[in-house]
């Protein structure tokens, strides 16, 4: 994106997704290095235009999750102020525990304030609200769902389409392993008997 789309995304802003109009802030604001400046260019205030950029400046899967509406603007500004493990653990457990833009705050005050982990700070302010996560079908640590929903959402999809494309990826990988393996058997059988010996014995008996 140049400048020129970046200016045209932001004074016609229907239609586009956060992570589109912070992308168009950050090509401006790369090129100009204020946001006062970018704002007289657009319709949009200057802390309009620092809220949009966080979001472009999120991992991807993050981002992805403020353009489906799961994942608020205030809570974006709370996540951008963490190092990236700790961002995605919080993005997850916005989404997925429901965490509201004031207790995010204080979760992330815990951290930078504090110097306290943020699993910890999770633990002791929601813990029992984990229960409230949705369940996996298959019996999954916690531990095991966080990977599979990062890596879910860093490809824009939900952990149970990701989990079944991975399913079926794997078998037709097994398929494909499968297929080489026959091959290699039927090979070493010619290169051993021959092609006759693959023929039908047209005159064998039942």
């Amino acid at each position: 994106m140049d400048c020129e789309k970046a200016k045209e995304y932001l004074n016609v802003p229907v239609h586009r997704k956060p992570s589109q109009l912070g992308e168009a802030v950050d090509v401006l604001y790369r090129e100009l290095d204020n946001y006062d400046a970018i704002a007289m260019q657009v319709p949009f205030s200057a802390a309009r235009l620092s809220q949009w950029r966080r979001v472009f400046l999120l991992p991807v899967g993050i981002r992805w999750q403020v353009d489906e509406g799961k994942i608020c603007i205030g809570h974006v500004r709370q996540i951008s102020r963490l190092q990236e493990d700790d961002q995605w653990l919080l993005a997850f457990s916005i989404v997925e525990a429901k965490i509201s833009v004031k207790d995010s705050k204080a979760a992330v005050d815990g951290v930078i304030k504090r110097g306290r982990k943020l699993r910890d700070v999770l633990h002791d302010m929601i813990g029992i609200r984990f229960d409230q996560v949705k369940p996996l079908l298959l019996p999954f640590t916690f531990e095991e769902s966080f990977k599979i929903t990062c890596a879910a959402w860093s490809k824009k999809l939900q952990w149970a389409d990701f989990s079944l494309k991975a399913i079926e990826e794997a078998i037709r990988l097994d398929a494909d392993q499968m297929i080489g393996e026959l091959a290699s058997i039927v090979d070493k059988w010619r290169s051993k008997c021959g092609d006759a010996a693959l023929k039908p014995d047209s005159g064998a008996k039942f």
